[in-house]
C-alpha cells in the first residue's frame, strides 16, 4: 500500500469517528504536505524514525517558520504515524516519534486595558460591527475557541437563562452561562438579524448572509492586528483572557475545566500560573530590596 492510499483510509477513519469539519481540514492540509515531502507513492514500509525527523527539519529550514509551527504541522503526522501503527501497516518504535522541541512562549493574557480597547474598535452602528462586537465579547465572556464560535446555532442560546449549548471538540456538548453585558450584546445583535431573510440557524453570518467560516473569524483578527497597539492579538488569547480572569477572580479550577470543555484538569491548571502572573504585573510588588535600600538611606 502507499503512502496516499494510506493517506485517505486515515482520513475516512477520521470523517467515521465525527471529528469536526476544522479537525479534518488541518488533517488534510497538514498531511497533504508531508506526502509532497515523501512522495505519495512511497510505500507505507519505508516510513521510519529518520523520515519523521527530517520532515520537521525540512519544515524549519525552507519554510521560514518557528518551532512552535513545526511542531503544529508534525503533529498530525504523528498521529498519522501512531494510526498506521496500531493499525499494523508499520512496524515502528512509535515512542521515539518526538516532536521537535520548542521553547514555550509565555503567554500574556489582554489586560483590562487592552479589553476595553478592543472593544471600542466594534460598535453597534452597523450589522457586521455588531456582529464582530458580539463574537469577540463571546470569546471573551464564556471562553470559547474559534471553531466553537463558528458552529453556533440560533437554537443554542438561551436568553432567557442567559447560557450557551457549545458544541466542543469530540461532539462533547457543555453549557455556558454569559452575563448581562453579552446579553445585551446579543439582542442587539438578534435585533439586526430579525431583518434580514435568512435560511441559516447558524448565529454569526457574512455580508452575503451565509454561515461565517473559521476563515472569517481568523480575517477578522488579522485585521485587528495590523492596527496600532494591538500586534500580539489572536483568536485563542481571548480564550486564556477568560479563563486567566476565572482564576485570578476566585473562580473553581474545576468548574472552569467543565466551563473550557477540557477532557482533563491538568491542561487547565496552566491558567494557575496565568493567574499568578497577573497578581504579580496589576498588584503592589513588595521587593524586600526596596526595604533593604530605604533602610539603608534612612540610617
Amino acid at each position: 500500500m502507499n503512502l496516499s492510499q494510506a493517506y485517505e483510509m486515515f482520513m475516512q477513519e477520521q470523517k467515521f469517528r465525527g471529528n469536526s469539519a476544522y479537525t479534518l481540514e488541518y488533517y488534510e492540509r497538514t498531511l497533504k504536505m508531508f506526502l509532497d515531502f515523501c512522495s505519495s507513492d512511497m510505500d507505507i514500509e519505508d516510513l521510519d524514525i529518520m523520515i519523521f525527523k527530517s520532515y520537521q527539519l525540512q519544515l524549519l529550514e525552507t519554510r521560514n517558520i518557528n518551532k512552535i509551527s513545526v511542531r503544529t504541522y508534525a503533529r498530525a503526522v504523528k498521529v498519522f504515524y501512531r494510526w498506521l501503527y496500531f493499525e499494523e501497516y508499520i512496524d515502528i518504535d512509535i515512542n521515539r516519534l518526538n516532536l521537535m522541541k520548542a521553547n514555550k512562549e509565555v503567554i500574556l493574557p489582554l489586560t483590562d486595558v487592552e479589553v476595553k480597547n478592543l472593544l471600542a474598535l466594534y460598535d453597534n452602528t452597523t450589522i457586521l460591527n455588531c456582529r464582530n462586537r458580539t463574537v469577540i465579547m463571546l470569546m471573551l465572556d464564556c471562553g470559547l475557541r474559534l471553531a466553537e464560535v463558528v458552529n453556533l446555532k440560533c437554537s443554542d442560546i438561551d436568553m432567557n437563562n442567559r447560557y450557551i449549548i457549545v458544541n466542543g471538540k469530540g461532539s462533547k456538548q457543555r453549557v455556558v452561562p454569559f452575563g448581562s453585558s453579552l446579553h445585551a450584546q446579543l439582542s442587539a445583535y438578534y435585533n439586526y438579524r430579525s431583518n434580514i431573510t435568512v435560511v441559516f440557524d447558524s448565529l454569526f453570518l457574512t455580508q452575503r448572509n451565509a454561515p461565517i467560516t473559521n476563515n472569517t473569524i481568523k480575517m477578522l483578527f488579522a485585521r485587528i492586528k495590523k492596527k496600532k497597539g494591538f500586534s500580539r492579538i489572536y483568536p485563542h488569547l481571548l480564550r486564556h483572557t477568560f479563563a486567566t480572569n476565572f482564576v485570578y477572580n476566585g473562580g473553581n479550577l474545576e468548574v472552569l475545566r467543565v466551563l473550557m470543555g477540557h477532557s482533563t484538569i491538568n491542561i487547565t491548571q496552566i491558567y494557575i500560573h496565568l493567574a499568578a502572573q497577573m497578581h504579580l504585573v496589576n498588584d503592589n510588588y513588595n521587593s524586600n530590596l526596596d526595604k533593604l535600600l530605604d533602610n539603608k538611606k534612612t540610617e
